[in-house]
């Protein structure tokens, strides 16, 4: 292959001069169509057998045929010489380099043989017709080269006339194009892509030039804005879908970045309102960028529609407003935690049910606050769902509060893990049960209360039975003996059922024991003294006392007669750490009393059962003026303090 270098070539000054004489008369458009026309001169006069020693050319192009020669082998351009069948009988050296083949192989060769098969038939007819005709004509063609590569030219063909004007060879000159068309090609596949991106683009793309008119518009566009790609195009960007309200702003902002080349909405993302076809304004998310051509800059924008983005976000927002109300005003309190149980967010009833702020809550850990008998349960199940080998767990555990205090809680854990199931944090909802608690403790101390209760009523009867039955002279005053008896028991039991068998006062166990002997005159029982809280054990005693005390009393005592009296009083004694009740039954105005020849069961029940039952003494003295009972006993703080 011949090398690609050139040499630049002076002409002589008389050809330079006619050539400029030529295109100044108008004959030739330019000096190189007056240079081809002087080639084929002068290869025309030189293949003429008649004159092969005259050197003639119409423009006297040169006086040495070297000259032109060199002028042929050195031109920028590629040239080559055919003849009638296609076959090289002259080429110069960038002719050469432009096919990748050295002058003897070409001149071996037709240019049919270099010629791309699919541009060859429509390359042959213009040869045909060129050589019927005589009329040059330019053509674009691809040359195979010997390694398979290809070559794009320009030829510009002449056909180079004998002395009867008729052709005898072809010129032709060609320039190595293949840069051009690669990027002709290069900008066509672009432009392919970037229609399909823009057909293909879920968002809205609108190009506009400098003057705001609309130059291109995809098919998201017409499908979002209503308007077809031929309806939009050449429409003013303002007119067609910005609000009225915000048209003399977008046409200032084109202004102020024509003068400046700056505007505050290019190159970010801006939420604004844009107006459909038909009048209806939607949220869109638009982004515009410039870009620079030449000295009209062009701009595309990117728009979306985000109404549903839109409803998600206020359905969204709703949400979490309702879910955060909920979390807040909570009866329950809710606790997100980490892998090691430090609270990670707490609400407020959190706070309410532990004494502790939510400031001094985070940080912590729910073992820090869990009481010790309770840590070993629930840490337990805590690791095991955090290791994932448990989802949920519920138990009842207690809290220490900030004061001390102790606080029942009903505790329900679970967790939430990331996408791969990995655990990121617990949720732990409890619900304060210290007072189901306290009911529970009192239904249980109740139920073990009554079965005592019951147990101790049981035997008292069956000793009240025994006793009235072996003690009665008659059977009728069996019975009556044992009516009063059960009565007065019925009616303690009454007082403490209607204190829940916490305590009794003793001023009712008094009032319901003395009722039924109040028709003897209410001014004959006497009763005074202060406000005390007796236990279930002690107002039983005290009501089976006074029950034995008045019965005797209206049979043999004061009350058997018009004129006797009952003065009934108690006193607290709180001297002492422990309170002490002084209980006085005494009569007076009745008939002489005269102590009984044997304790009868009465008698026994005070001093023996009813010192028993209240740990402490009781004592009847048989005084002549009447009888006098006394019963000291301790009341357990804090029952006895109401006073």
């Amino acid at each position: 292959m011949p090398p690609s270098s050139t040499q630049n070539i002076s002409l002589p000054s008389e050809l330079l001069r006619l050539i400029d004489e030529d295109v100044a008369s108008g004959r030739y458009r330019s000096a190189s169509e007056a240079l081809r026309a002087a080639l084929r001169s002068f290869y025309r006069e030189r293949m003429t057998p008649e004159a092969p020693h005259t050197f003639r050319v119409n423009l006297a192009m040169t006086r040495s045929e070297q000259e032109v020669e060199a002028l042929f082998a050195q031109a920028a351009a590629g040239m080559a010489q055919v003849d009638l069948t296609g076959r090289f009988v002259r080429v110069n050296n960038q002719y050469c380099a432009i096919l990748g083949r050295h002058s003897d192989e070409l001149l071996q060769l037709r240019m049919q043989d270099c010629t791309h098969r699919d541009d060859l038939p429509h390359n042959m007819v213009l040869f045909r017709r060129a050589l019927e005709t005589g009329e040059a004509f330019e053509i674009e063609k691809r040359y195979l080269r010997p390694d398979g590569s290809v070559v794009w030219v320009r030829n510009a063909v002449s056909p180079i006339l004998d002395s009867s004007g008729k052709p005898d060879s072809i010129l032709a000159v060609s320039i190595d194009i293949t840069g051009y068309r690669n990027a002709q090609q290069e900008l066509r596949e672009s432009e392919a892509l970037k229609g399909s991106i823009l057909d293909a683009a879920l968002d809205c793309i609108v190009s506009i030039n400098h003057e705001s008119n609309i130059i291109e518009w995809n098919t998201a566009a017409e499908r979002t804005f209503g308007y077809s790609r031929e309806a939009a195009l050449g429409r003013d960007l303002a007119e067609l879908i910005i609000p009225p309200e915000f048209r003399e702003r977008h046409r200032q902002g084109m202004v102020h970045y024509l003068a400046t080349g700056k505007g505050p909405v290019l190159n970010r993302r801006i939420e604004l309102e844009a107006v459909r076809a038909d009048g209806s304004r939607f949220p869109v998310e638009l982004a515009i960028s410039p870009i620079s051509s030449g000295d009209s800059p062009r701009f595309t924008a990117y728009l979306r529609d985000i109404t549903l983005n839109k409803q998600v976000e206020a359905a969204q927002r709703e949400t979490e407003q309702r879910l955060r109300s909920t979390y807040e005003h909570a009866f329950t309190s809710i606790a997100e935690v980490d892998a090691s149980g430090r609270f990670l967010r707490v609400n407020e009833q959190l706070s309410i049910i532990t004494g502790y702020s939510r400031e001094e809550l985070l940080g912590r850990t729910f073992i820090e606050i869990t009481h010790p008998d309770d840590r070993g349960a629930d840490l337990d199940q805590f690791r095991r769902q955090m290791a994932g080998e448990l989802d949920a767990y519920a138990l009842e555990k207690r809290y220490v509060r900030k004061d001390g205090s102790t606080v029942w809680i009903e505790l329900s854990a679970s967790r939430v893990d990331d996408g791969s199931g990995k655990p990121l944090y617990g949720i732990r909802v409890a619900r304060d049960i210290t007072e189901r608690k306290r009911a529970e403790e009192h239904q249980r101390l109740l139920i073990n209360e009554l079965n005592h209760r019951v147990k101790n009523t049981l035997t008292t009867v069956q000793s009240i039975v025994f006793q009235t039955l072996r003690n009665a002279p008659t059977p009728e005053d069996a019975q009556t003996a044992l009516s009063s008896r059960l009565i007065a028991l019925s009616k303690a039991h009454d007082v403490l059922t209607r204190e829940s068998w916490e305590a009794a006062s003793l001023h009712q166990i008094v009032l319901e024991a003395m009722e039924p002997f109040r028709a003897q005159g209410e001014s004959r029982i006497r009763v005074a003294g202060p406000e005390v809280r007796l236990p279930p054990s002690m107002a039983l005693a005290v009501a089976m006392a006074l029950q034995e005390l008045a019965t005797n009393a209206v049979k043999y005592g004061s009350l058997s007669n018009e004129t006797g009296k009952v003065e009934l009083r108690w006193s607290l004694d709180k001297t002492n750490s422990l309170a002490h009740l002084h209980l006085r039954w005494e009569e007076s105005g009745g008939p002489p009393v005269r102590p009984p020849s044997r304790r009868g069961f009465g008698t026994r029940l005070i001093e023996r059962s009813l010192a028993g039952d209240l740990q402490g003494e009781a004592k009847i003295e048989f005084a002549l003026t009447g009888v006098v009972c006394t019963i000291t006993a301790p009341v357990p703080d804090p029952i006895g303090a109401a006073v």
